[in-house]
């Protein structure tokens, strides 16, 4: 009797072992991140930070996406949050030749760092977190595009998904964030957004940042010129808050990246 009373106490033990087991990897796991993203936050690199509603704040229009890029590396912007508007993910990896824009947010199969000079209109956000410019990056999408991108009721308009450790979190509205920010606002965000509406929204928004580009993405086929028309008329409705200048691209990063 006393033996199979402790073959019946056998599994009970392995049970309990492993639930410990588990346990362990779980907190393991937690404070991998938590350490992950303190390591991103102490290495932080940021400029002159404006708050957009209360001060007059330096603002660049960009002609190509990857442009954006270039004008983050020569900042040597690090461990940022990044708050992108526009209707396309740009998170295809550099391997991806397919036509037209990702319809689903896609995660890389290739983490290695690749040469500037593949960055495209297609990965320049990919490429900001292989390059640790972002350790988190919200996409603003117009309502209809976050719809027939994710499926989501009416009701949702948030979604997160994490690229290992980073969170990209999907939305359809300007995000509540603490920390200074790099600002992009895409050319193709106008094709459903209303340029005077948009201004208004960011001076209601709270944001901080010491980046803000208007990038009017003439490297995106997809991006049309009614598109790009609305976004100069942002730009010229945003002048009354901002001192916008065009950014050269003349840098050795955006040379590269040709």
């Amino acid at each position: 009797m006393h033996r199979r009373h402790e073959k019946r106490m056998h599994p009970r033990k392995n049970d309990l072992k492993n639930l410990v087991l588990a346990i362990v990897i779980f907190i393991g796991c937690v404070a991998s991140l938590v350490m992950l993203n303190h390591g991103a936050i102490s290495a932080r690199r940021q400029g002159k930070v404006f708050v957009l509603a209360r001060e007059r704040f330096p603002a660049y229009t960009v002609k190509r996406t990857k442009d954006v890029y270039s004008l983050w590396q020569e900042r040597q912007a690090r461990g940022r949050i990044v708050v992108h508007l526009g209707r396309f993910l740009h998170f295809m990896d550099a391997s991806h030749f397919s036509e037209g824009p990702p319809q689903i947010a896609t995660v890389a199969d290739d983490h290695a760092h690749f040469p500037m000079r593949q960055v495209s209109y297609r990965d320049f956000l990919w490429a900001a977190f292989q390059t640790d410019i972002a350790r988190e990056i919200y996409t603003v999408l117009p309502p209809a595009d976050f719809k027939e991108r994710f499926g989501a009721t009416q009701k949702q308009n948030k979604m997160v998904i994490y690229e290992f450790c980073s969170p990209r979190i999907f939305t359809t509205s300007l995000p509540s964030v603490a920390e200074p920010v790099l600002l992009n606002i895409d050319a193709s965000f106008f094709a459903s957004t209303d340029a005077a509406q948009l201004v208004n929204d960011l001076m209601k928004s709270g944001l901080k940042a010491d980046i803000v580009t208007i990038c009017l993405a003439e490297d995106n086929p997809d991006v049309t010129g009614p598109d790009r028309r609305k976004a100069r008329d942002f730009i010229a409705l945003l002048s009354r808050h901002a001192n916008i200048t065009e950014y050269p691209a003349s840098s050795r990063f955006s040379k590269d990246s040709r």
